[in-house]
């Protein structure tokens, strides 16, 4: 079977323009290896999507996969000298954080302009105080400072959950699960039904990301990349949560394995438990993408931001005006724009830069550079569920002597599944 779905799909890929109806009737194929071949071509190949990950490497700094994710960094290389002179995808060139320095630039252009004009009217200028306007960026410096810390250490801490406690979590409980398949169900019978869940977990990671970009109800394009028939995609179709609703499907397959007295309770119960765990996860991952911070907390850390931007614009603008006038300070001192000129730049950037850093790290499951690498995570994850299966199907030569060893040593333990079927067939939980 896996053969002839592995010859499908690279005839499928080759003629694209060849439906998949058409081909079966050519292959002169039965409905029952129809069915076959949709259970698991899945795991074979999935049309549009790459096999495995190619990874590009951008100047020894990052590598990133051709769907246009970073998928690891090089620490060393990130703190060497050399990386100041590389900002492809770097905060220095977040289109957002240029244009609120142009904005900061452009209010110090217009109260330099200002003050010249009313020194050339009035013979005088402005005359404020350059010292007043210093001593408001250090009071609003003192406070931004202090809440920006808070704001971009939350974002971290909520963005490395995101990554363990939500996605790492469905991911851990979808790679145990085919642990115990390969363990508790082996053997080519059980083939089609390992597979079919490995299908359904990747179907349920895959709507994770989709209902987090508001995509969700696009389930036929699980359909195009044969993660889901037809049947279940209509099935998903306009239900809410779909990527939590497909557990119920795995955890009813396990229930069905142990009516027909092939699990006990116990194993049944291992099961359950990485169900619950993964739906947990992908639970976890809209609670913490709906439970935003604090809007008033978010809203008043912008308001500062700007103000102090702004007042440090005007510092700058006016001690540009009165250093040209030859104008000094009240108390005596020369104005200094070049320094002020500098903080402009500098505070707005920083500034800026934590404010868009939070933005980021607030949703890791949209389609930017650096979001989650979707793609290169659903090859990995598969690759290695597709590992532990085959593991369990091809025992190596130590473990074959090992349980011949055991059988023979020992007498063998009378088998439960007689009474697994009759506890299961009366509705109660067998001993």
């Amino acid at each position: 079977v896996a053969v002839l779905a592995h010859h499908a799909g690279g005839r499928l890929r080759r003629k694209g323009e060849e439906s998949r109806e058409q081909f079966y009737r050519k292959m002169e194929l039965s409905t029952e290896e129809r069915d076959d071949i949709d259970a698991t071509a899945s795991i074979l190949m999935l049309d549009d999507k790459q096999r495995d990950v190619e990874v590009k490497t951008y100047s020894n700094l990052f590598e990133y996969d051709t769907a246009g994710y970073i998928l690891k960094y090089n620490h060393d290389n990130s703190i060497r000298w050399k990386a100041v002179f590389r900002w492809k995808h770097t905060v220095f060139c977040l289109p957002a954080i240029n244009r609120r320095i142009m904005v900061s630039l452009t209010i110090a252009m217009v109260a330099f302009a200002l003050d010249v004009a009313a020194y050339l009217v009035h013979a005088g200028g402005i005359r404020l105080r350059v010292r007043d306007l210093e001593s408001a960026t250090s009071f609003f410096n003192g406070f931004i400072s202090m809440l920006l810390a808070f704001y971009v250490s939350k974002m971290l801490g909520r963005w490395w959950d995101m990554r363990m406690n939500t996605l790492g979590r469905l991911w851990g409980a979808v790679d145990d699960l085919c642990v115990l398949m390969s363990a508790h169900l082996p053997g080519a019978e059980w083939a089609k039904f390992r597979k079919l869940v490995l299908r359904y977990c990747l179907a349920s990671y895959e709507l994770t990301f989709m209902q987090a970009q508001g995509e969700d109800e696009e389930v036929d394009k699980l359909v195009t990349w044969r993660l889901l028939a037809q049947d279940e995609a209509d099935r998903l179709r306009n239900e809410p949560s779909k990527s939590q609703l497909i557990w119920t499907w795995v955890a009813g397959m396990y229930n069905g394995a142990y009516r027909d007295g092939h699990l006990c309770n116990v194993v049944l119960r291992m099961f359950y438990t990485k169900c619950l765990d993964a739906r947990g996860g992908i639970g976890a991952t809209f609670a913490y993408l709906d439970t935003q911070l604090p809007f008033m907390y978010v809203h008043l850390l912008a308001v500062l931001v700007h103000l102090a931007n702004s007042v440090v614009a005007l510092d700058a603008g006016f001690s540009a005006a009165h250093f040209i006038m030859d104008s000094t300070d009240i108390d005596g001192q020369k104005p200094k724009p070049a320094v002020r000129l500098l903080q402009v730049l500098l505070q707005t950037f920083f500034y800026n830069a934590c404010l868009e850093i939070g933005q980021i790290f607030s949703d890791p499951l949209g389609n930017d550079f650096e979001d989650f690498p979707r793609h290169a995570w659903h090859c990995f994850m598969r690759n290695e569920c597709e590992a532990f299966l085959k593991a369990g199907e091809c025992p190596t030569n130590a473990m074959r002597k090992a349980a011949a060893a055991a059988t023979a040593s020992h007498s063998p333990m009378p088998s439960k599944a007689p009474a697994v079927r009759a506890a299961a067939a009366a509705g109660a939980s067998p001993a």
